[in-house]
């Protein structure tokens, strides 16, 4: 059985989609902050539950608990890149591209194109 593809009558044109600035930066301040709550407080957890199970005092808890969100703050940095890059792609009309895990590589001026 074969299918048959479907288009769209009507294609939008670029100032029909909400590509203002101030969308793109709303858009990837929300995925940063959800990125940053919901990574730190898994790390947080998992920090007391390692330091409640092996019965560690509670000056070495906070260590951990610092210690485990260095990731979460580099996946934070490069979240909020990234997201950023993306948003001003396809508000200018193109398509996502192949992430790149470097930290500040989303943060330089040619990251844009």
């Amino acid at each position: 059985m074969e299918q048959e593809i479907r288009r769209p009558d009507y294609v939008p044109r670029k100032h029909d989609r909400t590509s203002s600035t101030l969308n793109c930066l709303m858009a990837a301040a929300g995925l940063t902050l959800m990125m940053l709550c919901m990574l730190g407080a898994a790390a947080a957890i998992s920090a007391w539950a390692v330091a409640k199970l092996f019965g560690l005092p509670d000056s070495l808890l906070l260590a951990m608990v610092i210690l485990f969100e260095v990731p979460v703050l580099w996946v934070v940095i490069w979240t909020a890149g990234r997201a950023w890059h993306l948003e001003l792609r396809l508000a200018s009309g193109k398509d996502m591209d192949q992430p790149v895990f470097k930290l500040l590589h989303y943060f330089g001026r040619s990251a844009a194109g």
